[in-house]
This record gives structure tokens, C-alpha cells and sequence, in this order.
């Protein structure tokens, strides 16, 4: 996934890593993870060993919009919480 760097609240640059986390209202079993990668295509990186309501995903389509992948997951209304990964630069304070 090719995405340009973006500015966060803070004005901070701050890359998508092309991941995005979903925690979900309730955990969901291997089926129900299964139907949820089907129907966004995604493809399952890993899961939360803390918080089992918690999956990392990947889109099978690299080119795909993750801004328009949250919002079509937020809208179906199975997850408590959206979000792409990113990495970022800190700053040491002087």
C-alpha cells in the first residue's frame, strides 16, 4: 500500500501502515471472523491475545481507500471501535 504520509490532531506526520484494528462489540469466534473477512475483503493478521474482541486486518486489495474501509465497517454497526494502524516519528522532549 502506497500511502502518502499524513498529519495527525497535533500536526505530527504520521504513516498508515495499510492495517487497520477492529474490536468488536462482542468476541467474535473463527466463523464469524471468517464471514467479516469475506464480506470487506480482508484477510486476518492476527488477534489481540488480551482483548479477544480485538483483530488486526489486512485489505486483499492493497489499493483500496482505508478511510472508505472504516467508515463501510462502522456503518455495519459489529464493531465497538475502527481505526488504522500508522507509525510515527517521536520527539524526544528537550
Amino acid at each position: 500500500m502506497n500511502q502518502s504520509p499524513q498529519n495527525d490532531e497535533a500536526d505530527e506526520t504520521i504513516y498508515l501502515t495499510g492495517e487497520i484494528s477492529v474490536r468488536f462489540t462482542t468476541s467474535p469466534g473463527d466463523e464469524d471472523l471468517r464471514r467479516f473477512t469475506a464480506r470487506h475483503g480482508l484477510r486476518l493478521l492476527r488477534r489481540n491475545e488480551f482483548v479477544r474482541e480485538q483483530a488486526v486486518f489486512k485489505p486483499v486489495d492493497a489499493s483500496r481507500s482505508l478511510p472508505d474501509l472504516i467508515q463501510e465497517i462502522e456503518r455495519e454497526g459489529a464493531a465497538k471501535a475502527v481505526w488504522a494502524n500508522t507509525l510515527r516519528r517521536f520527539h524526544r522532549a528537550a
